[in-house]
């Protein structure tokens, strides 16, 4: 079993100790203790696993910290995770990542919950890069409780407003999951690929290298998607392809066909994708490969035909394989370029 210790005040790690550099610790911070203290400088040090903690700053670092100093200890004792008899997004989510594998083991599990962008960002450069790289996530996704109804106006709609998530890992030989919905994921923790998995510093990145048993325990602690399917849309209903879905935004007080404030960033150009035959019909691709979540007000219907298209009351109309500029949009189109999300609403003409 593996104990969860918390620091009692910030100290960095013992200098030559890593290959990294150094990061401050605050007080209050978790670590999780891989081994026996050895002496070091001005002290006794541990090797440890820096979980991330969105209080603290970044983590997900193997490292060695301070268990001494001047003869006093750093480090106090905090109660170990106790398994849950079931394994659910609620069940498991808050658990750190070593004990959800200590809990769980490798055994398939079945979890419903709200999906989303990744909870975190990676600080390593993963082999095989499915896992996730720091330019990169790839195909992760977060999945989290969004409450007993999960798709109504309310509910948690990210990872860190749930507070509590599960960053899971998409193989190449599943298709990504949508964002935003409501699904039944099938995965597991400890996949196989965890065996020749290795994490690697990105160049300027300041963080301590990783030995390789430290990435394969890291790798096995990930779940790893098998299947999902999806039971709710962005609308909350349940997924009928003769009712494709929209995801949808409500700004109180703003009605529909009136501007509204964009603090949005800039982007690159907007490719318009729909596909009816989706759960999740209608995206925004980027270049490189990356996409995002238009999001439109209740004005917009999509509209069957040849070709498809989303289509607003003033007659503006999107389709399929168009590319906006995110800077300009389009007559009677008001848009406002958030990054994972884009929203869209009606406007004058």
């Amino acid at each position: 079993m593996l104990d969860t210790l918390a620091l009692l005040y910030g100290l960095r790690p013992a200098p030559g100790l890593d290959d990294g550099g150094s990061e401050p610790l605050r007080a209050g911070r978790h670590v999780v203790l891989l081994g026996d203290a050895l002496p070091g400088p001005d002290g006794i040090w541990a090797r440890a696993w820096v979980p991330y903690d969105p209080q603290f700053g970044p983590g997900d670092v193997y490292a060695w910290v301070p268990a001494t100093q001047n003869g006093r200890a750093t480090l106090g004792p905090a109660d170990s995770a106790v398994c849950p008899a079931v394994a659910t997004i609620v069940t498991i989510a808050p658990l750190l990542p070593p004990d959800r594998l200590r809990c769980v083991g490798r055994t398939p599990i079945t979890i419903d919950a709200r999906s989303w962008s990744p909870g975190e960002w990676s600080n390593y450069d993963v082999a095989p890069r499915w896992y996730g790289m720091n330019s990169d996530p790839g195909n992760t996704i977060s999945l989290f409780d969004a409450g007993p109804e999960p798709m109504a106006q309310g509910a948690a709609t990210n990872a860190e407003a749930a507070g509590a998530w599960i960053d899971a890992r998409i193989p190449p030989n599943v298709d990504p999951p949508p964002r935003g919905l409501y699904l039944r994921v099938t995965g597991a923790f400890d996949d196989p690929s965890a065996g020749g998995c290795g994490r690697i510093t990105p160049a300027g990145a300041g963080l301590p290298a990783e030995a390789p048993a430290d990435s394969v325990e890291w790798c096995r602690q990930q779940f790893v998607v098998s299947h999902w399917e999806a039971l709710l849309g962005p609308e909350g209903r349940p997924i009928d392809l003769a009712a494709p879905q929209l995801h949808r935004f409500a700004i109180p007080n703003v009605q529909p066909g009136m501007a509204f404030a964009c603090g949005g960033v800039g982007m690159p150009p907007l490719t318009i994708r729909i596909d009816l035959s989706k759960v999740d019909p209608v995206w925004i691709q980027l270049p490189g490969g990356r996409t995002s979540i238009p999001s439109f007000d209740r004005t917009f219907q999509i509209v069957r035909g040849d070709p498809p298209r989303v289509a607003g009351p003033n007659g503006v109309v999107l389709v399929d394989g168009e590319v906006l500029d995110p800077d300009r949009g389009k007559p009677g189109l008001g848009l406002c370029p958030e990054g994972d999300i884009v929203t869209f609403s009606t406007m004058p003409n």
